[in-house]
């Protein structure tokens, strides 16, 4: 079969005046054979009949946004392209795509999952055969994905040779340990349906034809022009444009081909909607963590300060900052998802303090323009904005060590470390002395226990603590930047995490008998470090990227 020319796709283009725009690919350039291996869909006729049979149905109530783009709907929850090779693996990538995605959607988390084990390492065979999509979502729901780095895919080949033949099935260690499952799966035919989908939940697995054209796609609203029919192709929907009348969809191909691998395709095309359902998944079943660190994990925003965090019951966590209109933005965890950007007003300067004194309290404390203090807080609904005086030259750090308590630090114009603590009544503010550096951090591992943090003017972590009286300042050693966090999960328990000497994640803990050396978490900070603790040898840290957005990374 003769090779589109681009220079008569293109003239072919302009004639029919559509939408977009064609190229030179990494697709196009490929030998016909090669282009047909892509394609692996392996239609199930008698499921196919009676999913589309209800499409006639009585239509849904719509209840969907004018656009939808999961790339960007409260966050990025779309993982970044992949490539299939030389193989009809179509269906396992655009399954995977959907499961990652709802990961990140339900859990907060985005994972990098190994097609290569769903692939041929399930009922479907050690080939690079095609599949069908229900098939393989019935595969992540019994036996699930692993992690990429338990089964690469580009290893699945002889020589790592992603054109050989017959690939091969590698599980990797502690497999079935590693895997991500889900609990649901389900067929959509009706379109209004599809959308309402997509509004509110999230992307789904699509089955199309690929004529020959769209080897050469670059960008805009791809609609079927020229060449023949090559086949049947899976792919990701991660959203639709009422404007445009299309759907947004995330290829399997490379970042090579399309617009960096994404593409959008018209309403009624390629028989996308009218041909077949769109499948989803949902009740994402995440393995038990492994020991130690995990992340960095970007949860979008726009910051221009650090995040702070607490947590006031297990699978809770609340974060605050400041965003780019210098006002306070609330992020919170539920145990199932991320939630927010509320905005809770103000102008403060530099980064808001979080504390929590019972389940569904929450205490903010800010330093306004005019260097006072300022609080609100929530408890059942968010009070306005109190001024508690002082005048202070950093950001505050709040802790609370039971009902009804809560103690602030923060550095005065004199530079010492002052407090302020509430105990049904406000007290201080008390000058705690030293010279000081930054803002500090506090953290508390029992009634009555206080430890505080800073750094000296030797760029050292130092550290105060009241046990009954407060202690004098004792140097820790740590060389530092910016200003510390603190956190205790539990009895003579203590976490520190502050910026290092080359913008990495510091972390120096305490254990109830000497002080740790300074471990290196990595990452590269545009902001000091938040912390918070919901449960013992759990911890979670935030912090700024260099594109402004929020970063968690945790510890389990």
């Amino acid at each position: 079969m003769s090779k589109i020319k681009i220079s008569e796709l293109v003239a072919d283009l302009q004639k029919a005046d559509t939408q977009w725009q064609a190229r030179e690919t990494t697709v196009s350039q490929l030998p016909d054979p090669q282009q047909k291996a892509l394609l692996g869909v392996i239609v199930n006729t008698e499921e196919l009949a009676s999913v589309m049979n209800k499409k006639a149905a009585a239509a849904p109530v719509a209840n969907f946004a004018q656009e939808v783009d999961w790339r960007n709907r409260n966050g990025n929850h779309i993982t970044p392209v992949k490539d299939q090779g030389g193989c009809g693996s179509c269906v396992s990538f655009c399954t995977t795509s959907v499961t990652e995605a709802m990961a990140s959607i339900e859990k907060g988390q985005l994972l990098n999952l190994s097609e290569a084990d769903l692939h041929f390492c399930s009922s479907h065979g050690a080939n690079c055969g095609g599949w069908w999509p229900t098939d393989a979502f019935s595969q992540i729901k019994s036996r699930g994905i692993p992690d990429e780095a338990c089964f690469p895919y580009e290893t699945a080949f002889p020589e790592n040779n992603i054109w050989k033949q017959p690939p091969t099935c590698k599980v990797g260690p502690d497999r079935d340990a590693r895997a991500v499952k889900i609990t649901n799966s389900t067929t959509i035919a009706n379109i209004t349906e599809r959308k309402n989908y997509l509004s509110n939940n999230g992307p789904c697995s699509a089955v199309l034809h690929v004529y020959e054209d769209f080897f050469s796609y670059a960008d805009g609203v791809y609609k079927h022009v020229s060449g023949a029919d090559y086949g049947l192709h899976c792919v990701t929907v991660i959203g639709y444009s009422e404007t445009e009348h299309c759907w947004i969809c995330k290829n399997s191909w490379g970042t090579g081909w399309g617009k960096g691998g994404f593409f959008k395709i018209a309403y009624g095309q390629a028989g996308i909607d009218t041909e077949f359902p769109f499948w989803t998944a949902s009740g994402i079943k995440l393995p038990t963590p492994q020991h130690g660190w995990h992340g960095y994990e970007n949860l979008g925003g726009l910051l221009s300060s650090r995040p702070n965090a607490v947590s006031w019951g297990p699978n809770r966590i609340d974060v605050v900052v400041r965003g780019m209109d210098s006002a306070v933005y609330h992020k919170w965890w539920n145990g199932t998802s991320w939630n927010g950007w509320e905005s809770l007003g103000g102008q403060i300067q530099g980064a808001p303090a979080i504390c929590s004194w019972a389940s569904g309290r929450l205490d903010i404390f800010a330093l306004g323009l005019n260097h006072h203090l300022y609080h609100k807080w929530y408890q059942g609904g968010w009070s306005g904005w109190e001024d508690l005086g002082g005048l202070l030259s950093s950001e505050p750090a709040c802790v609370s060590w039971g009902p009804n308590r809560i103690d602030i630090f923060a550095r005065g114009m004199n530079s010492s470390m002052w407090h302020l603590w509430w105990n049904g009544a406000w007290h201080g503010w008390e000058d705690l002395g030293g010279v000081i550096n930054s803002a500090p951090a506090v953290s508390s591992w029992a009634p009555g226990r206080l430890d505080c943090f800073a750094r000296g003017l030797n760029n050292h972590l130092w550290h105060k603590w009241f046990d009954n009286q407060w202690s004098g300042w004792e140097d820790l050693q740590s060389n530092m930047f910016g200003s510390p966090a603190a956190v205790s999960w539990g009895a003579n328990r203590i976490d520190v995490f502050f910026p290092g000497q080359t913008y990495n994640m510091m972390h120096k803990w305490w254990d109830g008998a000497h002080w740790s050396g300074d471990e290196n978490l990595g990452g590269i900070l545009s902001s000091d470090v938040g912390v918070s603790s919901w449960a013992s040898g759990r911890l979670d840290c935030f912090v700024q990227g260099t594109d402004s957005a929020m970063y968690h990374k945790w510890y389990v």
